[in-house]
């Protein structure tokens, strides 16, 4: 989505009338098996009112009678399993007539995050190539600088992302963070965040508050669930045609393609080794990782898929 058209989602007239509220932003991470891949975290940028009718049209949907389940979930509706197990009868063979089924019912889906033309969330996501990312971090610094795994460097770049979203729609807004809960990683989450808000003073003036949720739970972050698994499997497609170890979907879906329709696509980047490497070297380990600079990208043409 161009800026022009990102800021009319956030323009200052808007901003007035909401009594200067807080940009939400609902992060959710879409993952490929086995450490191959892309590792992608991103979600859903948007005001109080568009949020609210977001959480109440698509619990209203889940409840309809010929959908009547208890969370959306992008990998359980592609795969047939779980909350749509009830819709095939062999999730590893799925027929013409159940794809058509759960495909109709993920169209439903995505229209609710699209509920006002003039007034819908909007979407972004970061993804990191997980071949390249485990090579680089088998250098004991690099390693050091950027964890064990992509998970804590693409929630901290995806949350940078909102900040520059905030900077170059210049309301005077703060995001607020609402991540999906994560066992593993919860007990920290918030010091990591207060962490990246200390190293980055640029990004930290547009970042507000930061909690959790369960995706099982919060209608918003079953939307960037569906968000960010488009984002990554466009992601996986497009990189796909320069890296051998990408190519598992070569096509652009159609859940992708809606989205984009819907006006709903902003941002999304990714991060290859080359990237990677050049933040190990601008970072110290052991410190939270300095991403200021994403504050000053400038893009001067948009990108069609």
């Amino acid at each position: 989505m161009p800026l022009k058209e990102l800021a009319q989602f956030f323009s200052p007239q808007r901003y007035e009338e909401l009594y200067y509220a807080m940009v939400g932003c609902y992060l959710d991470e879409s993952i490929d098996p086995k450490q191959q891949g892309i590792f992608a975290v991103g979600g859903i940028l948007g005001r109080g009112r568009s949020i609210f009718e977001l959480d109440r049209l698509w619990k209203a949907l889940r409840k309809k009678p010929e959908i009547d389940i208890d969370y959306f979930k992008a990998s359980e509706c592609q795969m047939g399993r779980k909350q749509f197990s009830k819709s095939v009868k062999d999730p590893d063979s799925i027929t013409d007539i159940e794809r058509e089924k759960l495909d109709e019912i993920w169209k439903q889906f995505l229209r609710t995050m699209a509920h006002d033309p003039q007034e819908h969330s909007i979407i972004y996501g970061v993804g990191v190539i997980q071949d390249d990312f485990y090579e680089v971090i088998k250098d004991p610094v690099a390693r050091a600088v950027l964890g064990d795994s992509p998970y804590w460097f693409a929630y901290q770049t995806a949350m940078i992302e909102a900040a520059f979203a905030m900077k170059k729609i210049n309301t005077g807004d703060h995001v607020a963070f609402i991540c999906d809960e994560d066992e593993e990683h919860s007990p920290i989450a918030y010091d990591v965040y207060l962490g990246l808000k200390q190293k980055n003073p640029n990004a930290a003036r547009y970042m507000g508050h930061f909690g959790t949720a369960s995706d099982h739970t919060c209608e918003p972050l079953q939307a960037a669930d569906a968000a960010i698994y488009e984002v990554r499997r466009a992601l996986q497609a497009t990189l796909g045609r320069w890296k051998e170890s990408l190519k598992w979907n070569q096509s652009i879906r159609w859940q992708f393609r809606q989205l984009v329709d819907q006006q709903m696509m902003w941002l999304i980047q990714y991060a290859d080794k080359k990237y990677l490497e050049s933040v190990v070297k601008e970072n110290k380990p052991g410190e939270p990782i300095n991403l200021d600079h994403y504050l000053e990208q400038e893009f001067n043409e948009d990108i069609t898929y």
